[in-house]
């Protein structure tokens, strides 16, 4: 099959929220990240990270929301996916709308999504609230839905997934041939492995013909070889991290790793 023919893009019903904090939380420190749930039925979650201090320092805040989140909050409505033909003509706040379609017609609509997170945050987490700068909402800004790329060799989902041509010409590494969503934070590692693993089979196919210089035929070989082994071991990282885009899955497969008091109130 071609490389065009088996892939799909599929789009999450989870987005995220960014925000980013100028400085570090009262209580926080800067050697690790924190995985933050609300009070009450978890229909988000917070992931904080504190960000290089040989940059702007702070932290970082992400505020990963589903379908379900909207139920309560309408007001963080992510901005609709984009037509092929408009991607790139903002750079990159492609990937976002600072303010949300509902609130863009709104008076105030700016200072009324910062309010609107303080007060969400006051009666979710209160405590991770209490230790933010107030200045950290109004650097908020809503993501899109995030996408990932479903690879099938067949309509019927059965056969052999490729990342190269038959002909062994090109081969696809990263988010060509296996984009994910972020919720495992596994996109760049599997990008990385993957260029690794091409390399190393067209490094194995020269030592077995005794080539000190890399042959056409050889790389073609290696191509094809990466093409049909990768896929393999790509597909379930991709399934794995898409189920967590999921509101049941991800809750259920969320677990606080920090001893930090935000994460595990003591109980009387």
């Amino acid at each position: 099959p071609s490389l065009s023919s088996q892939a799909k893009v599929i789009t999450s019903p989870a987005f995220g929220v960014h925000l980013d904090s100028p400085t570090v939380p009262m209580g926080f420190k800067t050697d690790g990240t924190y995985v933050i749930n609300p009070s009450k039925e978890c229909t988000f979650y917070i992931i904080a990270s504190p960000r290089p201090s040989g940059g702007h320092g702070g932290f970082s805040i992400s505020i990963v929301c589903y379908d379900e989140t909207l139920e309560r909050y309408p007001w963080l409505e992510p901005p609709a996916d984009m037509k092929p033909g408009e991607y790139g003509k903002c750079g990159w706040e492609d990937e976002y709308s600072a303010l949300p379609e509902i609130m863009k017609s709104s008076e105030g609509s700016s200072s009324s999504l910062s309010e609107n997170l303080r007060q969400m945050f006051l009666e979710e987490v209160p405590e991770f609230y209490e230790a933010l700068d107030e200045k950290t909402f109004l650097s908020a800004r809503v993501n899109r839905r995030t996408n990932w790329l479903q690879m099938t060799a067949n309509d019927d989902g059965k056969g052999d997934v490729s990342y190269s041509t038959e002909d062994g010409i090109v081969a696809l590494i990263g988010d060509a041939a296996h984009a994910m969503t972020p919720s495992m934070g596994e996109g760049c590692n599997t990008a990385l492995e993957s260029a690794v693993k091409l390399v190393d089979g067209i490094s194995s196919i020269m030592e077995r013909k005794g080539e000190s210089e890399c042959s056409v035929d050889t790389l073609s070989e290696g191509f094809l070889q990466y093409g049909l082994d990768r896929p393999k071991e790509c597909i379930p990282i991709q399934v794995a991290s898409a189920a967590r885009n999921v509101l049941r899955k991800a809750v259920a497969n969320t677990t606080p790793t920090s001893k930090d008091a935000f994460l595990h109130p003591k109980t009387s």
